[in-house]
């Protein structure tokens, strides 16, 4: 395999991406970790394939970074992008980076982005840094629901295990392709799942937003969370005589909610533990692990799971 890639002008260079912050770097660790543990275990046993279907470009800037400013001649301005490059400390090296950096390599790694900008610098970050493994890498420029049914159906699950990392930036990925996932039986998921994203689509009136309500519909599979939704009844009174609601649902249901549609995707192998992530005082995401193989000797790849989720 070789690493696929798209002619590019100088415009087109891009700086790391401006996204998350110290829950960011919480995440990518334990998926690290896992890693780790998941190449050192099945090494020499399997073909070992790295997945990461949203793998943007190979590092991020955190956004306290990226909003800092300079006060000059009493007037506040914002930093120059290459004063905020400045500081490497500061720069995030993301999942497929880190996939690469695992003391035993995967077999091979399948890396993916929607924007043509992140395929690009991912491409030349394998290649500056990772040149010795460049022939094991494929990247990819396709939505990550096409890349990853496309994975499903061409792949000789029988000799190959993989994992698979599951990061959007919104309500991207849809039940079904979960549900193609575990069809392969031999793929562990470390899925982000945007739960404050599916909670801003209840209004405060715990009405459904529609274009919202249907991307929540497509993501948990079904529409039956709207039977169940919760709406509490307010005291006071609108004007044609009828009581007021609010919605009572939080952010905590809706993980309850994707966790379970997760455990019906995967058969139940669903690890309880959830690492619940965001900006201070803020639940966002919620990173949870499913394992796609039915056989008891793959349990191991829930206690790996447990482990780095505590």
């Amino acid at each position: 395999m070789c690493i696929a890639f798209y002619q590019c002008s100088c415009e087109d260079l891009m700086e790391p991406q401006a996204f998350g912050d110290k829950h960011t770097l919480k995440k990518l660790e334990a998926v690290e970790e896992y890693l780790g543990m998941f190449t050192t275990a099945l090494r020499d046993k399997f073909e070992l394939l790295y997945i990461d279907a949203c793998a943007g470009s190979g590092s991020s800037m955190p956004r306290s970074a990226k909003e800092k400013e300079q006060v000059e001649n009493g007037q506040i301005q914002l930093l120059e992008p290459a004063a905020e490059l400045a500081d490497t400390d500061e720069i995030i090296v993301g999942s497929a980076l880190r996939a690469l950096g695992v003391k035993y390599p995967f077999n091979r790694y399948l890396f993916n982005d929607k924007k043509r900008k992140n395929v690009e610098a991912l491409r030349r970050e394998v290649k500056t840094k990772f040149s010795h493994l460049e022939d094991r890498v494929t990247i990819t420029q396709f939505d990550a629901n096409e890349m990853l049914l496309r994975i499903c159906d061409t792949i000789n699950w029988r000799n190959s295990r993989a994992v698979v990392f599951l990061d959007p930036f919104g309500l991207q990925i849809k039940f079904d392709t979960l549900q193609a996932l575990a069809r392969t039986q031999a793929v562990d998921v470390w899925y982000l799942v945007p739960v404050f994203a599916m909670f801003r689509q209840v209004r405060g009136d715990g009405a459904v937003l529609a274009d919202g309500g249907r991307s929540v519909d497509e993501a948990l599979g079904t529409t039956e969370w709207r039977n169940v939704l919760p709406v509490e009844e307010k005291g006071q009174m609108d004007m044609f005589g009828q009581k007021l609601s609010e919605k009572a649902v939080d952010v905590a249901w809706f993980e309850k909610i994707a966790q379970e549609r997760l455990k019906a995707a995967f058969g139940g192998r669903v690890v309880e533990q959830v690492l619940p992530l965001g900006k201070p005082g803020l639940h966002e995401f919620s990173l949870m692990f499913a394992w796609a193989n039915p056989h008891t000797s793959a349990r191991l790849a829930s206690k790996f799971a447990s482990v780095v989720l505590k």
